[in-house]
């Protein structure tokens, strides 16, 4: 069975291709998470993305942004 992820509605975008979800999101998140990606790309991203992007945020010794780029897939 797969698991079901929502996607972020804290989500802002920064630049044309730049889009981001603060801290504030999820708990234990040290940085934001910024997606590069079109508006038709991320429309098109998997949910997963989004939780495994803000995952990343969360790692010890992380600094500035967790990132994921416009080829973001989420796969079980």
């Amino acid at each position: 069975m797969q698991q079901k992820f929502e996607r972020p509605k804290e989500i802002k975008q920064v630049s044309d291709v730049v889009w981001e979800i603060p801290p504030s999101y999820k708990k234990g998140m040290l940085v934001p998470a910024r997606i590069y990606a079109t508006k038709k790309l991320l429309a098109e991203m998997d949910d997963g993305v989004f939780n495994q992007v803000t995952n990343v945020a969360c790692l010890p010794g992380i600094q500035k942004y967790a990132f994921c780029m416009p080829d973001g897939h989420f796969a079980m």
